[in-house]
Parts: C-alpha cells; sequence; structure tokens
C-alpha cells in the first residue's frame, strides 16, 4: 500500500491515481483510547497558568488511574504548550491530533480557541475547552465562566458597590479581553455611568504611558483593566503614578504573574473579577493537599477547572464508551456533576456552564486572592469559614 501511494504521488500527472491518493488523504487511524491532550500556555508570559493547567490535570489523570482508570482503560496525558498564541496553537493542536488523541482539554486563550477549536472539532475530538470568550460557543465545552457571565458581575461591582460615576476602559486586543471590554462599556451604558474613555493596547506592547496619559485626560475616577497576568500588573504599575482613580482588573489577570508585575503594593490596591483561588472552594480541600503533596507548591487559579475538565470529560466515556462522537454528546449533556469547583450542568446549546463562579476578589498582604467581603455582602455569597 505505501509502495502504491508513494508511486501513484510520482506519476499522479502522467499516470493518475485518483482514488488511490483520495483514499490515503481521507484515511483516519483511530483514537488511542486512554490518550488525553491537555493544551495550555506552558511557556511564555502565561506559562504559570499553562502549568497549573497540566498539573491540575495530572493530578485528574493519577486519581483516575488509582481507581482502575475508565473502563479498565488507564488514562495518558499528553501536554501539548501554544504559548498563548494562534500559531502555538495551530501546532499545539497538530501535535495532538498527530498523536491520535481521544480528547483535548484546553486551550485556556480564547484568541487560541478560535483558531484551533475549529481544528479539534473536525477532526473528532471531545472538547472541554477552557476559553471564556463568545466566539469559542459550539465548540466543545467548558468548565470556566463565560465573558457574558463575567461582565454582569464586573459592572455591578464598578457602579453599585465601588460608585464609580467616570469610569475609563484600557484593554488588550486578543479575543477575549477586547470582548469583555466591550462588554463592560456596554453594561456601563445602560447602567447610566458610561465610560468615559476607552483605550487598547497590544499583547507585545511593553509601554503604556501613551495610552494611560489619554485616559488620563478624561479624569476618570476608576480604571478598569482587561489583559492578562504580567501584562495586566504592568499596567496597573505604570498606572498607579498617574491620576485614574481606583483600579480595578478584569479575571483574565488572576494569578501571581499579575501579582508579581504589579507589586504586592499596588496590587493590594486593586480590586479583581476572577473565580475562588482552590483554597476558597468549598469542595476542593483534598485537592489542594494532594497537589501540595505531588506538585510542592502551591495550586495556582486555573488548574482547579482542569482537573474538574479531565473528570467530566472520564465521566463521559464511562457513559459513552470510548467512541469519540458518543462521548461529545454525552459531554453535551452533563448535568449537575459534583465537581471540585462546584456543581456543573452543561448547556448543550452552547457547551457553555451554566453556574457562574465569578466573584469579585481582593489581594491580601501575602500577594493571595481572598474573596471581597464587601461584595459578598451585596451579592449575598457564603464566604468560606474564617474568612
Amino acid at each position: 500500500m505505501r509502495r502504491a501511494i508513494l508511486l501513484c504521488t510520482i506519476l499522479a500527472v502522467s499516470v493518475g491515481c485518483p482514488s488511490l491518493l483520495a483514499t490515503a488523504a481521507t484515511t483516519k487511524l483511530p483514537p488511542h483510547p486512554g490518550l488525553i491532550a491537555v493544551e495550555g500556555p506552558m511557556t511564555g508570559s502565561q506559562s504559570a497558568t499553562g502549568i497549573d493547567m497540566a498539573r491540575g490535570a495530572q493530578l485528574a489523570v493519577d486519581q483516575i488511574n488509582s481507581a482502575g482508570g475508565v473502563d479498565g482503560v488507564k488514562l495518558t496525558l499528553l501536554r501539548v504548550d501554544d504559548g498563548a498564541t494562534p500559531k502555538g496553537g495551530l501546532r499545539a493542536a497538530r501535535k495532538a491530533i498527530a498523536a491520535r488523541s481521544f480528547g483535548v482539554v484546553g486551550p485556556f486563550n480564547s484568541s487560541v480557541g478560535i483558531v484551533n477549536l475549529p481544528i479539534y472539532k473536525k477532526a473528532g475530538l471531545p472538547i472541554v475547552r477552557l476559553t471564556s470568550s463568545v466566539k469559542t460557543e459550539g465548540y466543545g465545552v467548558t468548565t470556566q465562566p463565560m465573558d457574558s457571565q463575567v461582565a454582569p458581575v464586573e459592572v455591578q461591582e464598578i457602579t453599585q458597590v465601588l460608585g464609580a460615576k467616570r469610569p475609563a476602559i484600557l484593554y488588550d486586543t486578543s479575543t477575549y479581553t477586547a470582548g469583555i471590554a466591550a462588554q463592560v462599556k456596554a453594561g456601563l451604558q445602560v447602567a447610566g455611568d458610561p465610560a468615559v474613555g476607552m483605550a487598547s493596547v497590544t499583547s507585545t506592547q511593553t509601554n503604556y504611558r501613551a495610552a494611560l496619559e489619554r485616559l488620563e485626560a478624561k479624569h476618570p475616577d476608576l480604571l478598569y483593566i482587561a489583559a492578562y497576568g504580567a501584562e495586566a500588573g504592568k499596567i496597573a504599575l505604570a498606572a498607579s503614578t498617574m491620576s485614574l482613580g481606583s483600579c480595578f482588573v478584569d479575571l483574565a489577570a488572576q494569578g501571581s504573574d499579575f501579582v508579581s508585575a504589579a507589586t504586592k503594593a499596588v496590587a493590594e490596591r486593586c480590586i479583581s473579577s476572577g473565580v475562588p483561588s482552590a483554597q476558597q472552594f468549598s469542595g476542593a480541600s483534598e485537592y489542594v493537599k494532594d497537589y501540595e503533596s505531588m506538585f510542592h507548591a502551591q495550586p495556582g487559579t486555573w488548574g482547579t477547572f482542569t482537573y474538574d475538565s479531565v473528570e467530566i470529560l472520564a465521566k463521559a466515556v464511562k457513559q459513552a464508551g470510548w467512541n469519540q462522537r458518543a462521548v461529545a454528546t454525552a459531554l453535551n449533556h452533563t448535568i449537575d456533576y459534583e465537581g471540585i469547583t462546584g456543581p456543573i450542568t452543561i448547556d448543550p446549546a452552547t457547551g457553555n456552564r451554566t453556574q457562574s463562579t465569578v466573584v469579585i476578589l481582593d489581594i491580601n498582604s501575602s500577594g493571595a486572592y481572598v474573596i471581597d467581603p464587601t461584595w459578598a455582602a451585596v451579592a449575598k455569597f457564603p464566604l468560606p469559614s474564617g474568612s
């Protein structure tokens, strides 16, 4: 067969072997049962997120395997790095598919997902994405909050809790951050406290002074920052020396990278939207203990969601068997799965999680994220014991 395909390729024009070439082009090797790809930014400026995702996934895989695997099949994790870039996402998808992965957990960045999620879907892989932009709806399911769930919480905090009357918006032009900034702008308009200015930066930018000065000229009483990790931290640090009002940061920035780049002194003065830390999810106490024991490190922000993503994928396989199409259908009909991040129900029309996990956070003197008690009182959110 290989010799015939090679001969046909060489002589296709002069001899013609269309049927054989078509067969070779469409032949798809079956996936390896048990091989799960986890894709995220394992290197680059967002590597802390990707590494935490991989660790959360590994912990889930190890625990599933220690209980006998799924239908007697042990899981194997394939880490694929996208570097938080669309080009990296294309390479990651090709690697995962070439390895004959059964399913994929990830990517994290929406700008990556809009490029490579269609590739995964076309290849037939069940997808549990960690993207939050509405532009990635319809490509698998997600355990994470979507921008449409985040924006209303942020608008309420800005207008009703913080009482800002002249907010300004600075955002990164990446897919998620640009999308959430647009939704917040629209929400502020409806709330009667429209943004006095809006400026954009790019993820490759290193100097934010000009954009911040344009906003400063509008005399805002609050600066809303929609950017990732270290980039958002650098923006907050630069803004701290200017007259831009109080600091509010979107959940895209949540993590140790933001605190390090902003410095703890500046980070402490910022309010953030986000999700509870692993330590603040009531169902994640064992996860925290096992994570620290295995990796000798504190859990990050998004590993809990990756852990739950692997778990609901395994549950779908238990229901449907090692059949990719049947598993994708089972994932889409997940109902009240009790994850460590809380109950998970998937809306089959969008693949989104119906329960929002969005909270408002402070950063304490240790650089840790904690649920803001003022917001919790307004939202009637139950704080963990000891808070």
